[in-house]
């Protein structure tokens, strides 16, 4: 019983805080766009790094409410994508943690765990 309540508490935890960031992140896309925004004359790199961050954060948390593993995912590997693509990112060490915790969250609540009732 103490576990369940612990798996909802994380999950819930986990859904507060994705949604907060992906709320957070959209506003200032739709901001950016309503304003003009830079998509005119994107490169290659800016347009992966785009993916990576803010786009799947955004469709991770989405996801993750409904599935919480592909979801985390998601997150996790926009992040490490934004780390590989933008090393000087690496820096904002505190603002990429604030978006992977939920993330890794997720694919814990979420992982394939054998279940602890033993088969007849």
């Amino acid at each position: 019983m103490k576990t369940k309540k612990l798996r909802n508490a994380l999950r819930w935890l986990a859904r507060i805080w994705g949604s907060a960031i992906a709320a957070f992140v959209l506003f200032f896309l739709i901001m950016d766009l309503l304003s003009g925004g830079t998509a005119n004359s994107i490169s290659s790199d800016e347009m992966l790094t785009f993916i990576c961050f803010p786009l799947s954060p955004i469709v991770g948390f989405i996801l993750a409410w409904k599935w919480e593993f592909l979801g985390g995912m998601i997150v996790l590997l926009g992040m490490i994508g934004l780390s590989v693509l933008r090393t000087d990112i690496i820096t904002g060490y505190p603002l990429i943690a604030a978006v992977l915790i939920p993330g890794l969250i997720f694919i814990l609540l979420g992982w394939p765990f054998k279940s602890q009732v033993p088969s007849n």
